[in-house]
């Protein structure tokens, strides 16, 4: 996200101050592919599994494609979604990140912690371009 500020005086002595703010977006995500529901969805996954994250950006675009500690995930509260707590980020599965040129898809493999059986957690993917994406989960 970026941010211009705008300062203008008219004729008439008017003044006008105006902070606006953009963002500009380099990549093409449509949302995630299953086994992944997208918002408002809450997904429901097994602690301690690892949960493949699969998603377009329209062609492949380097395996650079995340913000500095990104994919993360926030606890959330399973009945209101408020977040609470830090954004941690997530650890890689076994299977890692992987692109499929065939199916335009990469595949990021979130593993999860045993600890947060009977919690909630919202998934946040940021990426380089500043968008960010986020899908929900109650761990069981």
């Amino acid at each position: 996200m970026h941010t211009i500020h705008a300062h203008a005086v008219d004729r008439a002595g008017h003044i006008f101050d105006r902070d606006l703010t953009y963002t500009v977006t380099a990549y093409s995500f449509t949302g995630f592919f299953s086994p992944i529901a997208n918002p408002p969805a809450m997904n429901v996954a097994n602690t301690g599994n690892t949960v493949p994250i699969k998603f377009s950006l329209a062609g492949f675009r380097t395996f650079n494609v995340f913000a500095q500690g990104y994919p993360a995930s926030q606890a959330m509260n399973c009945t209101t979604g408020v977040l609470s707590g830090p954004i941690q980020p997530t650890t890689l599965g076994p299977e890692g990140f992987t692109y499929d040129p065939l199916l335009d898809q990469y595949k990021y493999v979130w593993k999860t912690d045993r600890r947060w059986m009977g919690t909630c957690r919202k998934l946040i993917v940021r990426l380089r371009d500043g968008s960010e994406k986020r899908a929900n989960f109650r761990f069981q």
